[in-house]
């Protein structure tokens, strides 16, 4: 049966962008024959029971880790194994420098790629994205770059990974205003200081140097003044995990401070020089074309059913007190014996948590149903349409809403008429009030007379 290596797929012009994928593809293809082996970007760590990429998947043995495939393949078959002619002593140096790169070296990689808020929005999460299936493009990268940033707490680096909002790409440590205080008042705008107007990778840049270039010098005297690692003529593992890890430091990034640390030192030019001399001759693949020269196998197919499952594992491990007793029992973190643990209260606490969710999903969905047997009631405000000056707007509205100054008539005051008989003679007085009619008063006076004198049929008034 043909060896099958699994790795996290191609990303910035490198056949994986994973550093310990690399170079075990790397090996492969200088201590493999290519028809005794092929290479699967499954992009699914799951596929290993350690749950770790790169995995090399043989008669049924799953193996993971760039060490554990060299060990590996040493057992199976002495001549894949390229570390057979190392003494003793350089046997013992490559575990030791072999640990070495991958807690200095994977380190750099994480802040360079994963910890640089700048390179996760714009370089790294969009990888990602294009080599994983919705929705695991929700949950899979952000565990990656969690992982990533506990590798740099022992640098203490890990604190420069600002919250990145994934829809701009604003991160917390950029913003130059403060919070809304209690009372819902905007304070004033806060002035950055030197500092916090830096980048993370400006702001780290003198540790990180100092770092950096630690790093170099320890790789160029391991390689001293030969061709390869140890004063070698011909590589070693260590040779090519160096290389895995070298080659994602040399990705621009848009704080290209590793690449440009690596070109301006002296240690990092003789390593320049190391990875060009690594692709002349044991490296089969080319940087910027990595689909050629290489054994490539399609993955098998997820399915909807295992994304979705996967997609729920994930969720699942970000539940507090769930999530580490999760990845216990599936094996990951812990140690093979550790699998032998009763199961029994794992079971029993995602029972009860799955539970509680379909309850909760039940409740919500029986409280939006109508009232079983009765029919839907729909309220509505009336619409009166609008009259008077109300049709004229905000201004008509203001002057429909004053009083109304309608005038009305007076009503006549009471009167006083005596009437006066004698001898065929009739004398009728009338006394009125002035003014008290429609008409105003015309002297002033306060009240007006008048005498109607009728004589047989003569009238007359006075």
């Amino acid at each position: 049966m043909a060896l099958e290596l699994h790795i996290w797929g191609s990303a910035f012009g490198l056949p994986s962008i994973d550093p310990e994928c690399l170079a075990a593809l790397s090996y492969l293809g200088h201590a493999v024959p290519q028809e005794d082996w092929s290479l699967v970007a499954s992009n699914d760590a799951s596929v290993s029971p350690d749950h770790i990429l790169p995995a090399l998947h043989h008669e049924g043995t799953w193996t993971s880790g760039y060490t554990n495939i060299v060990s590996y393949l040493g057992q199976r078959n002495p001549v894949w194994s390229i570390d057979g002619t190392l003494s003793k002593t350089q046997q013992a140096d490559t575990l030791a420098y072999s640990s070495y790169i991958l807690s200095r070296g994977s380190a750099l990689v994480a802040f360079s790629l994963y910890v640089s808020p700048s390179a996760w929005v714009d370089l790294t999460r969009p990888a990602y994205s294009s080599l994983l299936p919705f929705p695991l493009t929700w949950t899979v990268p952000l565990k990656i770059r969690s992982a990533a940033i506990a590798k740099t707490e022992h640098l203490g680096l890990n604190h420069l990974a600002a919250d990145v909002d994934p829809e701009d790409g604003s991160s917390e440590s950029n913003k130059t205003t403060a919070p809304i205080t209690s009372t819902g008042f905007l304070r004033l705008p806060i002035k950055p200081t030197v500092s916090e107007s830096m980048a993370p990778e400006q702001l780290a840049a003198i540790r990180l140097k100092s770092i950096s270039e630690d790093f170099f010098s320890v790789l160029g005297e391991v390689r001293g003044g030969n061709r390869y690692f140890f004063r070698r003529d011909t590589p070693s593992s260590l040779d090519f995990l160096a290389l895995g890890v070298l080659e994602l430091l040399r990705v621009k990034t848009p704080h290209p401070f590793m690449k440009n640390c690596m070109e301006r030192s002296q240690a990092g030019q003789l390593l320049e020089d190391f990875l060009h001399l690594m692709h002349t001759e044991p490296i089969i693949w080319e940087a910027g074309n990595p689909g050629q020269h290489l054994p490539w196998a399609s993955p098998s197919p997820r399915g909807a059913l295992g994304t979705l499952g996967q997609f729920t594992e994930n969720v699942v491990q970000n539940v507090p007190g769930i999530g580490d007793i999760w990845r216990q029992w599936r094996g990951e973190g812990v140690k093979a014996e550790d699998l032998n643990r009763d199961p029994a209260h794992v079971l029993l606490a995602v029972g009860g948590t799955v539970t509680a969710l379909v309850a909760v999903g039940g409740a919500m969905f029986f409280r939006s149903l109508p009232p079983f047997g009765e029919p839907t009631q729909y309220f509505e405000a009336p619409q009166n349409p609008k009259t008077g000056l109300d049709r004229f707007g905000e201004i008509g509205a203001m002057f429909n809403s004053l009083p109304d100054f309608e005038a009305k008539p007076r009503q006549p005051q009471n009167h006083n008429d005596t009437v006066y008989k004698s001898n065929g003679i009739e004398v009728a007085v009338d006394v009125e009030e002035e003014g008290s009619g429609l008409q105003p008063p015309r002297d002033g006076n306060s009240a007006e007379v008048g005498v109607d004198v009728k004589i047989g049929d003569n009238a007359r008034r006075a």
